[in-house]
This record gives structure tokens, C-alpha cells and sequence, in this order.
């Protein structure tokens, strides 16, 4: 079994790498590190002038830093660093590395309650285009180091949730 997160940064993907790295513990699954840098050339005009290698340096130490922790921990880690559209690229990395699970982190969304794909263009393409099954970490869900206090927060969000936000419970 393979799972791959989608890596913006250390601290923004922070609870969607622990929340993967927990299941895949668990299930004995291989976890993917996968970041996908803009293309200077496609950003424009500016962001080619001044793109060095800098960025792409950075990315890997974080990555890698990120995956010898994680291998430290008895989870079976790698990371891919590849440069394109974000969207459209996290779409064709899974396909190529034949995820069975797409892990995404959205931004928080504070007091509302709603599903992000509305509102985050990144995600609603995900959504619509990824072939396989994607669980979206919410940013606004603390999730223990462990993941094991995903439960709580999600009763807690029900329990504040008000009436006819939320299907009622089968």
C-alpha cells in the first residue's frame, strides 16, 4: 500500500504528514513525501529573473529531514520533489507513483463549516481529477502526534456545530 501527502512546508503540512504517517504505521504502508514547485518560467516574467536553485534546495532538506524522522519512527518514507503546475502535477504524480491514498491539507476555515473544495481551487481540482481515494486534513483539526486525537476533535467540531450544518448521525 502506498500514501502519498501532498508537502507545501514543514509547518503547513505538519498535521497531514502526521495524520498519514500514523496509517501508514499502522497499515504498513509506504509513505510519499511529494512537493511540486511552480515552474518560474510558467509563474512569469519576474519570478524567472530572479529563480535560482535556492528553492529547490530548501525543498529537498525540508523533505529529507522530514523523512529520516519518520524512518526513524519505523515508517517506510521517501519524498519527490518535481516542478509544474501544483494541481495538475499532484494529480499526475499519484497516477505515476500508483497511490492508493492522496493525503491533502486545506487552510483552516475557522468558525464555518463547510467542505474547502468550493473555495480552494487547488483542492476542487484534486477532487475532480485524482484517480484515486484523497482524504482532506482539515487545518483547523488538531490532530495529536500520533493522530489518535482526530476522534475527539471531530466530535468536538460536531457538538459546535450548528443545527442542519452537519447529516445527522446513522
Amino acid at each position: 500500500m502506498k500514501f502519498v501527502v501532498a508537502f507545501s512546508s514543514p509547518k503547513r503540512s505538519e498535521k497531514t504528514v502526521r495524520l498519514a504517517a500514523a496509517k501508514a504505521k499502522a497499515l504498513d504502508a509506504e509513505l510519499v513525501l511529494l512537493r511540486i514547485l511552480p515552474d518560474p518560467g510558467k509563474v512569469g516574467v519576474v519570478a524567472q529573473l530572479i529563480s535560482t536553485d535556492r528553492p529547490m534546495n530548501k525543498v529537498k532538506a525540508q523533505i529529507d529531514k522530514i523523512v529520516e524522522q519518520l524512518k526513524s519512527e519505523g515508517i517506510k518514507a521517501s519524498g519527490v520533489i518535481k516542478v509544474g503546475e501544483v494541481a495538475k502535477g499532484i494529480v499526475a504524480a499519484v497516477k505515476e507513483l500508483q497511490a492508493d491514498i492522496l493525503f491533502v491539507g486545506t487552510s483552516p476555515i475557522g468558525h464555518r463549516h463547510f467542505f474547502a473544495i468550493g473555495t480552494d481551487p487547488i483542492a476542487r481540482y484534486i477532487f475532480n481529477h485524482c484517480p484515486t481515494s484523497i482524504c482532506f486534513v482539515r487545518g483547523d483539526i488538531n490532530i495529536g502526534a500520533t493522530g489518535d486525537d482526530l476522534v475527539g476533535d471531530i466530535v468536538d467540531v460536531v457538538e459546535q456545530s450548528p443545527e442542519g450544518d452537519l447529516p445527522p448521525a446513522t
